[in-house]
């Protein structure tokens, strides 16, 4: 296979507004150094948040220009001598290591280091710009369940979803439910809970009714075994931390700032965010985990099973799907915090 010297990147060339950073060029395509490697021919990448803060400087500043994004999904076009799992031309997907580059997967080509991140073969029921989505989004709600929700091995369960419309939301809805006996609440606006009620939610509550709200926190203390909440900040936590039964986990992607990075982050705001957190782990009334772990290497064990069956999904719109070039608009449409599963770059 035919492998060109230069190809097409999305880089992060200054940190700013999507319009100001994001430049569409032509780089050196990479090589394989090393015989664990692997050279993908990226067909899809996914947007996440962490992307988008890195960019705008809210986060650590990094060299620049850089190549972000670590979720892919594409097909093997070179391989070391040690790796004996892949083949040429095998479609795969997984994630390629931290989403802040600096020879991210928002390109056509990158290489994947095996041991660094995660990768599996795609199951054929999956499209490329659906299994480019899984890879940060279903871990982070993977970890959040699975890895820190402390779920009671048998009998009834019950999880609260906050957020569950979202790109992490809808894989925990999907995953929470297919546990066995697990009644899932998802917390969601109006319009999206026929959406949310179709990956297998038993009951949605709509953050924008204050009396769909107020029932909630009513009628359901001490009902729930684990929140997942994929919004973060203190209102949610502080509104609905009481529902958990007395050893329940109230399990969180973000953490105590809502949105945490999408305005800059001081050093005050992040040592009291780090703090918050140590707090709330010793002496909060209910347990409480911060998801600050990504378990990539369960993408293929753990994670592959349930995608290859179809009980959890990506979740796309066609509003949400962007070609490479067009990634000044994925960003912008992230940034809205107004998005309904995942955001898709096609390469």
């Amino acid at each position: 296979m035919s492998i060109p010297e230069t190809m097409s990147a999305l880089q992060a060339v200054k940190r700013g507004s999507a319009e100001e950073s994001l430049a569409y060029n032509q780089v050196k395509t990479p090589n394989i150094t090393r015989p664990n490697q692997l050279l993908i021919k990226v067909k899809a990448t996914a947007i996440n948040p962490v992307e988008a803060k890195f960019r705008a400087g809210n986060m650590l500043p990094l060299p620049l220009p850089r190549i972000m994004g670590s979720d892919y999904a594409g097909i093997v076009v070179d391989k070391g001598a040690k790796v004996t799992k892949f083949e040429i031309g095998d479609e795969v997907f997984g994630v390629s290591g931290l989403p802040i580059g600096p020879n991210g997967t928002y390109a056509e080509y990158v290489i994947v280091t095996l041991g660094t991140g995660g990768i599996a073969k795609k199951p054929e029921n999956m499209s490329f710009e659906e299994a480019a989505g899984v890879g940060i989004a279903f871990s982070t709600a993977y970890q959040a369940i699975e890895g820190l929700g402390n779920l009671p091995k048998e009998g009834p369960k019950k999880v609260l979803v906050i957020g569950a419309s979202g790109g992490v939301g809808t894989y925990a809805v999907q995953y929470a439910k297919a546990i066995p006996d697990t009644t899932v609440t998802a917390i969601c606006s109006g319009k999206n809970a026929e959406l949310v009620k179709s990956l297998g939610a038993d009951r949605t509550v709509d953050y924008t009714s204050k009396e769909s709200m107020d029932a909630l926190i009513k009628d359901e203390i001490e009902t729930y075994d684990l929140i997942v909440d994929c919004i973060g900040g203190e209102e949610y936590y502080y509104l609905l931390y009481e529902l958990l039964k007395k050893k329940g986990t109230y399990s969180t992607a973000v953490g105590p700032i809502e949105h945490v990075g999408a305005e800059r982050l001081g050093l005050f705001a992040g040592a009291k965010m780090v703090l918050t957190i140590i707090g709330r782990k010793l002496f909060g009334a209910r347990y409480y985990q911060y998801v600050s772990f990504l378990p990539w290497d369960k993408i293929e064990s753990d994670m592959l099973p349930y995608l290859a069956d179809g009980r959890v999904k990506t979740v796309l719109r066609d509003d949400q799907i962007f070609d490479l070039k067009d990634g000044v608009l994925a960003h912008k449409k992230i940034e809205s915090h107004r998005t309904v599963g995942k955001i898709i770059l096609r390469v």
